[in-house]
């Protein structure tokens, strides 16, 4: 299932997000059967752009990066997913970093606890431990999207249709 791109957008700095784009969009709000039936259709590559686009294009804020982390690790059981998708792309400085982000959350709620946004407002130490890797995380994973941008550059064949 790859994805149709105009040539123009291989040298977009969004170029792992299109190609990914087109299935997550064709997903959002469905069920989770629905999201694995989509995600099992996809190669290695694009299995890694797909988890890791489902986590951080829900990490626009702090309260954001703290629930969906807590979210994909608790609920979803995807952050290993994640982290494996960053290790296809050669990427050990943010896996490791997903790995810091895992071990506080599990530290500080356990692994059943409800977590919710509002707990960064009520607990000033895990405010000021999660700013720091979430500004690790937004620094980071600028860096992992030009390493899968390129990656995809160098293995078109994996990601993009092309005319025969």
């Amino acid at each position: 299932m790859k994805v149709k791109l105009d040539p123009i957008d291989i040298e977009s700095k969004h170029l792992s997000w299109l190609c990914i784009k087109p299935m997550l969009l064709a997903v959002r709000g469905k069920d989770l059967s629905t999201k694995s039936e989509m995600y099992n259709q996809l190669n290695e590559g694009q299995k890694g752009l797909y988890l890791f686009y489902s986590f951080h294009n829900h990490t626009k804020t702090l309260e954001e990066f703290y629930w969906f982390s807590a979210y994909n690790i608790n609920e979803l059981k995807s952050w290993n997913g994640i982290k494996k998708g960053l290790n296809y792309f050669k990427d050990a400085a943010l896996s490791e970093l997903l790995d810091d982000i895992e071990t506080l959350i599990v530290e500080q709620n356990g692994l059943k606890k409800t977590v919710s946004p509002t707990d960064l407002e009520n607990d000033q130490e895990l405010m000021n431990d999660i700013k720091i890797l979430y500004e690790k995380y937004m620094d980071y994973s600028e860096t992992s999207i030009n390493r899968m941008n390129d990656w995809i550059k160098a293995n078109r064949e994996e990601f993009i249709e092309t005319d025969l």
